[in-house]
């Protein structure tokens, strides 16, 4: 039922039997509201650092099993709550948020039966990885910062010995990560392990410390230098000696969730909490091959103009090895992208009502990472307005970056992709706190990708070339549906997979191998892009549709962007509400 039906069902209601005291309601949900946002946030301590609250800057994630169970049961207590608050006196807007409230723990339920906790050795976002990421936003600016700091660095051990405990559950269960990517995460974890703590990344936050007084300096110091020495380290050669000792042998030849014991309901839960809808890996499958012949032809148009003759096959290699496509150093890329940034910024006032408040900055993806690490991420600014919002961009092995993606991978990845969208629904601070940081992956993912189209509206994409490379990127999210789904639903092998995009797409051979081990090591994360993007699409197709001259793009992505990201299917709902109100 839409939300506009509901909302004109319960006014009849109250006026047939009496409505409560105004507010009654509306504080119980506020509440609730704020109290999962606490839970939420007292559970992922280092995601509450990075998002400006700093009550729990001294600890790490508890993957413990007693911390899941106990995770589970606060869960579901708190469903309850939300449970007891009845809907049909709540005004339109605060029953789409106990809607979305209710859709957000039955989300985190659904992930602690999903027990990735089993297989969290993944070489884009394990815990070897989480933790030097502290270093982006954990704040030093007093002793008692530094001091988090090392409580936090001294965490690790324990964090890595319940790691190990879960993964050797795991491995009972024949619940496993395929060797190729295990084989990845080991000269990750050997980077940290240096001869002396002034070489470790963790220890770069003293050399900052100018600013404390002498005393305060020298205790610093020591904390950190003896957690570095006592603790990090040697958690990391503990994990080391586990995945080579043990683990490795264990790891499975095969790649597809398909292969391991439920691996197929496994990989349909997965699949709905990326994508927030229910679609079976068939649909999806025959939905991305329905994109990809779409896309070719828009491919072979693009190449008839450029003036290259022969097979789109032939011209997808030349685009791929071309050395003039090639970018010659990693400050080369970095001076492109920010050109493209300044050059940006200045037209998203014709797109947008509202602007950003952070600065979108970019930095260079760091080293212990960029090997296994995607061409480019973004990371939100902090609530507190202390760290601007930053577009990382990656300069590994520079030579096989190509120039005429990075237009859109820009578009995608800053403006007015997720910078815009993190930031304006941040901002809006008439929404609860798990609303504003909302982060459904069909939504903000499907916003990226249609953000890169955006650019053909702003005077972007001048040459051929750069509109072959928003066709490259769109055509990489298709074939994600492809390959995602033919990974963990038909049994691919990685080497299939690797032809499908090689004979689709022109990216690097380098890129195209850490995106099909992206797949294997994320099953279901890759499909949201290219279902999120068709969904907006739509909705945008059927506003101008309805409102003709009416139509204000401007206050469409306002409107979109303002309630924070939120499953599809709700976001249709909540929009063409929007759509029908913009009639009267």
């Amino acid at each position: 039922m839409a939300w506009s039906r509901v909302w004109m069902v319960s006014v009849l209601i109250a006026t047939a039997v009496g409505r409560p005291a105004e507010g009654q309601y509306y504080p119980a949900l506020a509440d609730a509201a704020r109290r999962y946002w606490d839970a939420l946030m007292e559970r992922y301590p280092t995601w509450a650092t990075s998002l400006g609250d700093h009550r729990f800057d001294d600890r790490l994630e508890d993957v413990s099993e007693e911390g899941r169970l106990a995770w589970k049961g606060r869960l579901e207590g708190k469903l309850e709550e939300v449970r007891k608050i009845r809907h049909q006196w709540l005004s339109e807007p605060d029953q789409l948020t106990r809607a979305l409230l209710t859709r957000a723990i039955r989300d985190e339920l659904l992930k602690l039966e999903c027990r990735q906790d089993y297989t969290p050795l993944d070489p884009l976002y394990g815990p070897h990885i989480r933790l030097p990421l502290v270093l982006v936003s954990q704040p030093f600016r007093s002793l008692d910062d530094y001091r988090r700091y090392a409580a936090r660095l001294r965490a690790f051990g324990p964090q890595v010995t319940d790691t190990i405990a879960n993964m050797r559950s795991g491995i009972a269960l024949g619940w496993v990560h395929p060797k190729v990517i295990v084989e990845k995460v080991i000269p990750q974890v050997r980077a940290h392990l240096v001869g002396e703590v002034r070489d470790s990344v963790f220890y770069a936050p003293l050399e900052r410390a100018g600013a404390l007084v002498e005393a305060d300096r020298a205790l610093a110091t020591a904390e950190i230098t003896d957690a570095i020495a006592s603790d990090v380290i040697p958690a990391y050669l503990q994990l080391l000696a586990f995945i080579e000792d043990e683990y490795l042998y264990e790891a499975r030849d095969t790649i597809g969730l398909g292969s391991v014991s439920n691996g197929d309901r496994l990989y349909i839960a997965l699949a709905s909490l990326h994508t927030t809808i229910q679609a079976a890996p068939e649909q999806i499958h025959a939905q991305g091959l329905g994109e990809v012949a779409r896309i070719r032809n828009e491919m072979a148009a693009v190449q008839r103009e450029i003036g290259f003759e022969g097979p789109l096959e032939a011209f997808l290699a030349h685009m791929r090895t071309d050395p003039v496509q090639r970018f010659d150093s990693a400050a080369e890329i970095v001076a492109a992208a920010d050109a493209i940034l300044k050059r940006t910024a200045p037209a998203m006032s014709e797109l947008f009502g509202r602007l950003p408040a952070a600065d979108c900055v970019m930095k260079v993806i760091e080293p212990y990472r960029a090997a296994a690490a995607p061409a480019a991420f973004y990371n939100a600014a902090s609530d507190d307005g202390s760290r601007p919002g930053y577009y990382y961009i990656n300069t590994y092995r520079p030579q096989e970056r190509l120039r005429f993606t990075l237009e859109a991978l820009t578009y995608h990845e800053a403006i007015p992709g997720h910078h815009l969208q993190a930031d304006l629904s941040r901002q809006n601070r008439l929404l609860p706190d798990f609303r504003r940081h909302a982060s459904c992956d069909a939504f903000v993912e499907g916003w990226g990708l249609y953000a890169e189209k955006l650019g053909y509206e702003i005077g972007g994409y001048r040459e051929p070339q750069a509109r072959f490379g928003q066709l490259t990127f769109e055509m990489w999210r298709a074939c994600r549906l492809v390959v995602d789904t033919g990974i963990h639903a038909k049994g691919w092998t990685r080497r299939q997979a690797v032809d499908y995009l090689a004979a689709n797409t022109s990216l690097t051979m380098h890129d195209i191998e850490a995106e099909v081990d992206r797949y294997i090591a994320w099953p279901g994360q890759a499909l949201a892009y290219k279902i999120g993007e068709l969904r907006l699409l739509a909705l945008r197709r059927e506003a101008e549709k309805v409102l003709g001259e009416r139509f204000d793009l401007r206050a469409f992505h306002d409107t979109l962007l303002g309630g924070g990201a939120m499953p599809l299917e709700t976001l249709e709902e909540s929009m063409r509400a929007w759509i029908q109100s913009q009639r009267l």
